[in-house]
């Protein structure tokens, strides 16, 4: 994928992500990168927000109306709650040819939103970030949806950027993030209450051996087939599992929210009837699990 050597890039905001997100640009050859914000507008030479700009090889403009005067690309970088009184900030001065890419993690109604107030003018891209941006860097993968995401990709992959193009208008990119936080911020409530209950019974070592002894035994395809697809033939057997270890954890003083909550999805898949309809075979995807249990609830 060629450089396109004339492209310039501004970022409305410049905290943390913009700040590495910069810094990689410029280290990977793209000059005449600008940014606006608030704080960096009205911060004077010496001041931090100014010597981190410098760094990153960033000009910091006074105004949003000069940053997209001087960008073809805008990456807005402001917190999530901001999202759309940036872009209002913006749209009035953004022209046709230009994109403006949200990569601020705001709310997947506000990124459906966002392209309706550009009206004719710029495209929107809506673009998650997939990881931490201080930790991974230039490397981190953003997802990237909206007319023009494909544009986007092809403009800023070649200058290091890991972009990946998702299907669907803005909004789509921010809904597979949260989404994806469903598993992953529920995975870390679930290891608190293991470990919780580990620690008081004076096993906590024992307990995150194994944990991670079995996590490590398979790829993670395999599990997510065997989790769920075994789900839709032992749900009640493992509903029971879970009223014991709740008298454990009662018994313990330890939190039960998630076991509750895994207790009440197996009664949950166990009424949809799969464990008959599939005659106690494991299913060879999780689709039907999956099927039985949206049928169910729209039933």
């Amino acid at each position: 994928m060629e450089r396109d050597c004339s492209l310039r890039v501004g970022f409305m905001g410049f905290g943390e992500a913009g700040f590495h997100f910069a810094k990689g640009l410029s280290r990977n050859g793209l000059a005449g990168l600008v940014a606006y914000s608030r704080s960096g507008a009205k911060a004077a030479a010496g001041e931090p927000i100014r010597e981190r700009a410098a760094e990153a090889g960033v000009e910091l403009v006074k105004s949003p109306r000069e940053l997209c005067r001087r960008a073809d690309v805008i990456l807005a970088v402001t917190p999530g709650r901001n999202a759309l009184s940036a872009l209002r900030a913006a749209r009035r001065y953004l022209r046709p040819d230009q994109i403006y890419a949200d990569l601020s993690a705001a709310s997947v109604s506000a990124m459906e939103k966002a392209p309706g107030l550009l009206d004719d003018g710029a495209a929107f891209v809506d673009a998650a970030i997939m990881g931490p941006v201080p930790v991974e860097g230039m490397k981190v993968l953003l997802l990237a949806s909206g007319a023009r995401a494909e544009r986007f990709r092809e403009l800023l992959a070649p200058y290091g950027m890991n972009i990946q193009v998702v299907e669907g208008g803005a909004g789509a990119a921010s809904a597979m993030k949260l989404l994806r936080a469903v598993f992953m911020k529920g995975i870390t409530a679930l290891l608190l209450e293991s470990l919780e209950a580990a620690q008081r019974r004076g096993i906590r070592d024992a307990v995150e051996a194994e944990i991670v002894r079995w996590m490590d035994s398979m790829p993670f395809a395999q599990v997510v087939k065997r989790f769920v697809g075994s789900t839709a033939v032992h749900a009640a057997r493992r509903a029971h599992e879970m009223k014991d270890t709740m008298e454990l954890l009662h018994a313990l003083g330890s939190s039960t929210r998630m076991t509750r909550a895994t207790k009440a999805w197996f009664l949950e898949v166990a009424r949809t009837g799969l464990p008959e309809k599939l005659d106690g075979r494991v299913p060879d995807s999780i689709a039907p699990v999956i099927d039985a249990v949206i049928a169910a609830r729209k039933s």
